[in-house]
């Protein structure tokens, strides 16, 4: 025995994960689809769930998927996948498993109205690490509808945010304050208090109606 010591202790706040350099990017956006089912006042990245165009402009599965190995080349941390609405595209479970699988941190933006069975258990046995966030467009059905333009949508959100709280993914609710929603901040926010798998305080995202004013 030479007396070398082989650990050596540090302070936390001095560990550092690329000792020899700064990584070149930690944080990564990637908006999956200009597509939606819905139909928001207050979007812009909102093409027809069905629109050919832009679903011809998206990137491949294959394509994100080298992207994101890449990504993890350069030291990136966390991944946030929004669109559009990311859960309309059919190769969404095959992105987020190479994602996990690479280790990074996944954010899922989404109106929870597409959530399956089969993502929830999926989300539930490869948990993002980060947040599913979900937007919230109103208390009441005629106030949830008048934002989304799209009937059926409030059923929609309801039962995917159950599957969601029933399989204990984490979540976060997002409201959003919008003219038609201002009155039901309130019950809002006592709503989520008291929701059930709710992962953190709500968050808000203050938007404009001006697409329906065009």
């Amino acid at each position: 025995m030479t007396g070398k010591a082989h650990v050596k202790k540090i302070r936390s706040g001095e560990a550092r994960l690329w000792p020899s350099r700064r990584p070149l990017l930690t944080r990564l956006d990637i908006e999956l689809t200009e597509r939606c089912n819905n139909n928001c006042v207050h979007c812009s990245v909102n093409r027809p769930a069905g629109d050919y165009d832009a679903r011809e402009r998206e990137w491949g599965a294959e394509s994100w998927k080298k992207l994101l190995g890449e990504a993890a080349v350069l030291g990136c941390l966390v991944v946030r996948l929004t669109g559009g609405e990311p859960l309309l595209r059919g190769d969404f479970e095959e992105i987020y498993i190479q994602a996990r699988r690479l280790g990074l941190r996944v954010m899922i933006f989404t109106n929870a109205t597409l959530v399956t069975p089969g993502l929830a258990r999926l989300l539930k046995d490869m948990p993002p690490l980060e947040a599913v966030e979900v937007s919230v467009y109103g208390m009441k059905k005629e106030t949830y509808e008048a934002v989304t333009r799209t009937p059926g949508s409030f059923d929609a959100f309801h039962r995917g945010l159950r599957l969601l709280r029933n399989s204990g993914v984490p979540f976060i609710v997002k409201g959003a304050v919008l003219p038609a929603t201002r009155g039901e901040m309130d019950e809002f926010e006592a709503w989520a208090a008291g929701l059930p798998g709710a992962a953190g305080l709500p968050s808000y995202a203050q938007l404009f109606d001006l697409r329906s004013r065009r």
